[in-house]
C-alpha cells in the first residue's frame, strides 16, 4: 500500500501579518479599479503611500509608453536616416582582387563567365540589391563575374538630385540616387581592380546601371527588361566583337531580381557553370522546383484541367500552330507550338542566348511570332512561358535540357533539386482556385511601410517571404539563390549568406551542409508588435492633446 501523506496543521497568521494582508489587499483593489470610496477606508497612513505610490506610478508609465511610442514609431538608426557606420559598409567595394594580399596564381580552377541582370522596381528592392551586388562582388575573382547589369524600373529611375530635373521633394524620382546601392554602385566603380568598365584588357566586371521599362505585374512588359539585357549583352560592340567560344565576353546568362540573395559565393556559382566541366554547364534553366517538373518546363497539358494557368490559356484559345521563319531561313507552316511554363528568373548559355535574340531580329522567326502571338491574345504570365516555350520547341537545344535523377535531382549535380529555392503555393489549389499555405508566413511588418513604399501582405500564392526558419529547406534544395529575401523581414540571412568554405576541415563539405538546419515550428510562429496597455496609450493621445492645445 502506498505511504500516507501527512497533512500540515493549518496555522493563523499572527495580527500584525492579517493587519498588512488587508492593507496591501486594499491598496491593489485602489491600484486596479481607483476606487476613491476603498482608498478612503484605509488609515490615513496608507492613504498618502497610496496616492505617492499611483503618482509615481502614472508618471513612470507615461515615461515608459513615450519611450515606447518612440521605439515604434523611429526604427533603428540604420533604417532611417543610416547610421554612418552603416552606409560606410556600402562606401567601399571590397571585391578580393582589391585586397593587397591578393594572389591571382591561387586560382587555378576553371571558370564560367557569369552576365548577369538584376531588376529592381521600389524602395524596398533597390536596397535589398545593394545587399544582392554586394554579395556578387565581394565573392567573385577576377574572371567570375564578367558583367552586371542593374536595371531599375522606369516609374522610378535614375536620376541624380544634381541635375535637378525633378522637384527636390519628388522622393519617388530620386529612390536610386539616395540609395546605398548607387553608393555601392559608385565605391565598385571607383575601385578599378573590381571594376573593368574602362579597360579592354582588365577581367574584372563590367558593372552598369540603366533604367528603360515600366513593367506591369504578369503583363508582357515583364519580358522587356530581360529581353533587352539579352540583346544589349549579344548585339553591343562591347561584348559582340569576339567570335571563338574562348574569347567570348560571358558564357552564361542569369537575371535575378533585388531581393534575391547568393546561397553560395559567386566564385563558385563560376566554377558550377564552367562550360567544360562543370556539373552545370552547357545546361538551360528556364524553370525551377516550384514547378510541377521540377527544373525541367511544364507543359500546360500536363496540369489538370481545372488548374489555374491551364485554364487561362485555354480559354485565350492561344492557337496550337504557328507559322515562322527559321534558323536556317526555311519557312515552317502551321508547326505545332505547345505552350511550356517555366520561371521569369532562369540561366541560360550563350548559344541559347544568341539563338532567341537572332528569332526576334527577324519580324517572322519563331521568337517574334510566339511574342506577338501572346500579346494578341491578351495571355497573362508570358514572363513564365515565353523563354520556356522557345527552349521546348527548338530541337537543336534538347540536349541542354537539365537531365535528372529519379528523386529530382541534378544528374550531374545531385545535391541541386533548385535552382533558385522560393516559398511558392501556386502549385496547390484547392478545388475551386482556392489556394491554401503550407506554412506560416514572413511578411512585412506594418512599421516598415515607409521602407516599403506601402507595400503590402504577400500574395496567397506566393512567392512569400523567407527567414531563418527557412534553412533547413534551403538546405535539402542545393538552390544556388533564394528570394524573396528582404532586410525590412529578417536581416539575418543577409547576414549569413553568402556561405564560403573556410579551412580544410570545410573543404570536404557542400556549403548547403554549413546551413543551420532550421525549420519552422510544427505549430507555426506569431510575432506581434510589442505589448502596449491600453491605458497607456490613452495617456499618450491625452499629453498629445495636451501639447496640441499649448
Amino acid at each position: 500500500s502506498g505511504r500516507a501523506t501527512r497533512q500540515q496543521p493549518t496555522m493563523a497568521a499572527p495580527p500584525h501579518q492579517r493587519q498588512w494582508c488587508y492593507a496591501t489587499f486594499y491598496l491593489l483593489l485602489a491600484l486596479l479599479f481607483s476606487l476613491d470610496q476603498v482608498a478612503s477606508n484605509l488609515p490615513i497612513e496608507l492613504q498618502h503611500k497610496l496616492t505617492d505610490a499611483r503618482n509615481d506610478h502614472e508618471q513612470r508609465a507615461a515615461d515608459g509608453a513615450a519611450d515606447t511610442k518612440d521605439k515604434e514609431q523611429t526604427p533603428p538608426q540604420h533604417q532611417t536616416g543610416f547610421s554612418e557606420e552603416y552606409l560606410d559598409m556600402f562606401s567601399h567595394c571590397n571585391c578580393p582582387a582589391d585586397d593587397p594580399n591578393y594572389d591571382a596564381s591561387q586560382n587555378t580552377t576553371p571558370t564560367a563567365k557569369m552576365a548577369y541582370l538584376i531588376s529592381v522596381h521600389n524602395k524596398r528592392t533597390i536596397h535589398d540589391g545593394a545587399y544582392l551586388l554586394k554579395a556578387l562582388m565581394e565573392t567573385s575573382h577576377p574572371g567570375n563575374t564578367a558583367i552586371i547589369l542593374i536595371h531599375v524600373d522606369k516609374r522610378v529611375g535614375i536620376a541624380s538630385r544634381a541635375d535637378k530635373l525633378y522637384a527636390q521633394d519628388d522622393k519617388n524620382k530620386y529612390l536610386y540616387d539616395d540609395s546605398v546601392l548607387k553608393r555601392y554602385v559608385d565605391a565598385c566603380l571607383a575601385t578599378p581592380a573590381c571594376t573593368g568598365n574602362n579597360s579592354k584588357d582588365s577581367d574584372a566586371t563590367i558593372l552598369e546601371v540603366h533604367s528603360h521599362f515600366s513593367p506591369e505585374w504578369s503583363k508582357w512588359s515583364m519580358n522587356d527588361p530581360t529581353i533587352w539585357g539579352l540583346e544589349y549583352l549579344v548585339h553591343h560592340s562591347k561584348f559582340n566583337h569576339h567570335s571563338s567560344q574562348q574569347k567570348r565576353p560571358w558564357d552564361v546568362f542569369i537575371n535575378l531580381s533585388g531581393d534575391t540573395l547568393p546561397v553560395i559565393t559567386g566564385q563558385r556559382i563560376s566554377q558550377l557553370f564552367e562550360p567544360n566541366d562543370g556539373p552545370l554547364g552547357n545546361t538551360n534553366f528556364v524553370t525551377s522546383a516550384s514547378c510541377v517538373t521540377g527544373l525541367l518546363p511544364t507543359s500546360i497539358y500536363h496540369f489538370p484541367k481545372h488548374w489555374m494557368k491551364r485554364a487561362h490559356y485555354f480559354q485565350k484559345e492561344i492557337p496550337k500552330t504557328l507559322s515562322y521563319i527559321d534558323e536556317t531561313g526555311e519557312w515552317r507552316e502551321d508547326v505545332e507550338i505547345p505552350i511550356y511554363f517555366g520561371s521569369q528568373w532562369m540561366a541560360l548559355t550563350y548559344d541559347f542566348v544568341s539563338h532567341v535574340v537572332r528569332s526576334m531580329d527577324h519580324p517572322n522567326g519563331l521568337g517574334n511570332v510566339l511574342k506577338e502571338t501572346l500579346i494578341d491574345t491578351e495571355v497573362l504570365m508570358t514572363d513564365e512561358t515565353f523563354f520556356a516555350t522557345i527552349l521546348m520547341n527548338s530541337p537543336e537545344f534538347k540536349d541542354t535540357l537539365p537531365k535528372l535523377n529519379a528523386d529530382g535531382a541534378l544528374e550531374r549535380y545531385p545535391s541541386l533539386f533548385s535552382l533558385r529555392y522560393e516559398r511558392m503555393d501556386e502549385n496547390n489549389p484547392g478545388p475551386w482556385g482556392k489556394f491554401r499555405s503550407s506554412d506560416p508566413l514572413m511578411d512585412i511588418p506594418p512599421r516598415f511601410a515607409d521602407h516599403t513604399d506601402g507595400e503590402g501582405a504577400a500574395k496567397p500564392w506566393g512567392p512569400y517571404f523567407l527567414g531563418v526558419y527557412d534553412l533547413g529547406a534551403i538546405r535539402d534544395s542545393g538552390a544556388l539563390f533564394i528570394r524573396k529575401v528582404s532586410w525590412t523581414v529578417d536581416e539575418n540571412l543577409i547576414v549569413m549568406l553568402p556561405i564560403e568554405k573556410s579551412g580544410t576541415e570545410e573543404e570536404a563539405k557542400l556549403e548547403w551542409d554549413m546551413l543551420p538546419d532550421l525549420r519552422w515550428p510544427e505549430f507555426g510562429v506569431k510575432v506581434r508588435d510589442p505589448f502596449v496597455w491600453d491605458w497607456e496609450n490613452a495617456k499618450l493621445e491625452k499629453q498629445d492633446h495636451r501639447k496640441e492645445k499649448e
